[in-house]
């Protein structure tokens, strides 16, 4: 049994944790806030799950694996549908009046011609305001992206509930200020002696905590930031679209309430991001915003019952990511978004958090 201190209560941190005390090791996780699940997290409101802008998960991802692993309860899943995406120049992706326009596109789509606005968009929300052409942009085209119908607190919930139920503690108000020899040091002036730690925290604190090891940890890595919003309407602005693409300005917005309808809402529940422009400030950003949603979504603002909005938010991250065994040597595992996998956003938090897990020694 090897004792194994986890900095960070995200989905990497609690995947780490869940799969290092199946291996039969003694596990603590650390945290900085009184809240578990870090960005992956929601707060319900009136019946819908409010969070840091949308993110769908991956029906057959690793995250998913966990929860199936974990929780024998169904999820409540419902993916967007080709014919009620939009996209800024093209329309509906999926057009149900005009065959040989639908053929264009879905030709388009499966040849990820770069040209094409309808391809850019679909890249762009598979990649949670990235473009990407890799497994999520085709599992968003055969209906594998998915909103989660409890919100991304309910997964968290439930691997949580598994953690309690093996007797793992999760310390939460722990800010971690230093690990060293295997000593993990608090603010607070408490330590706790571990024989792995494993860093499933944020990049900016990962990269603080590995200096003493390597002063370049990390350095090629940087963030993906956006402003986001989620409101709760008593009008439904987007009328029957699921959601609306605009791949030149790095924006999108969705109404949940018609992709999730056992959210049951009366009204709408816009989810939208703003990804960053080079160079851009986030007051800039922000104004592009506005511009974005009320074109879009005209008189949105008018009819809102509840409201979250984050103005600049890393949302992921790019660059040259270290393994995650990287610092092994040194008694220290990584787990995060900002790790190398072969999968992206939430499902390579809970991949690099499993192999931190299956592999501590």
């Amino acid at each position: 049994m090897v004792r194994v201190t986890v900095v960070g209560a995200g989905i990497a941190g609690l995947t780490t944790a869940l799969y290092a005390v199946t291996a039969g090791h003694h596990v603590v996780v650390l945290d900085r806030t009184d809240r578990i699940g870090g960005r992956a997290t929601s707060q319900t409101v009136e019946g819908a799950p409010f969070g840091y802008g949308l993110h769908l998960l991956h029906r057959r991802g690793p995250l998913m694996k966990v929860v199936r692993k974990i929780s024998r309860l169904r999820m409540v899943l419902s993916s967007p549908r080709l014919d009620r995406l939009h996209v800024v120049g093209v329309g509906p992706l999926r057009p149900r009046n005009n065959i040989r326009l639908a053929a264009q596109l879905r030709r388009a789509l499966k040849q990820a011609d770069p040209s094409s606005p309808a391809t850019l968009g679909v890249a762009l929300v598979a990649g949670s305001g990235v473009q990407r052409f890799d497994g999520r942009y085709t599992a968003l085209q055969k209906g594998r992206l998915a909103v989660v119908g409890e919100g991304w607190a309910g997964i968290v919930g439930r691997m949580a509930a598994a953690l309690d139920e093996v007797g793992v503690l999760i310390e939460a108000h722990c800010q971690v200020e230093a690990v060293e020899n295997g000593r993990v040091s608090l603010k607070d002036g408490r330590t706790f002696d571990s024989d792995v730690v494993v860093l499933a925290c944020g990049k900016s604190q990962a990269q603080r905590l590995l200096r003493p090891v390597d002063e370049e940890a990390l350095a090629g890595i940087s963030p993906v930031r956006a402003s986001t919003l989620d409101a709760t309407l008593t009008s439904r602005p987007l009328g029957e679209k699921h959601g609306l693409i605009d791949a030149q300005e790095g924006a999108y917005v969705f109404d949940l309430a018609n992709i999730q309808p056992r959210l049951g809402l009366d009204g709408a529940f816009l989810s939208a991001v703003m990804v960053e422009q080079e160079n851009e400030t986030k007051e800039a950003r922000a104004i592009r915003f506005e511009h974005f949603l009320e074109h879009h979504a005209k008189g949105w603002q008018h009819h809102v019952l509840h409201e979250r909005r984050q103005e600049n938010i890393v949302v992921q991250t790019k660059g040259q990511k270290p393994a995650y065994d990287a610092y092994v040597s040194n008694g220290i595992l990584l787990a995060g978004e900002w790790v190398a996998s072969d999968h992206e956003l939430a499902d390579a938090a809970a991949e690099t958090g499993r192999k931190c897990g299956q592999n501590i020694a």
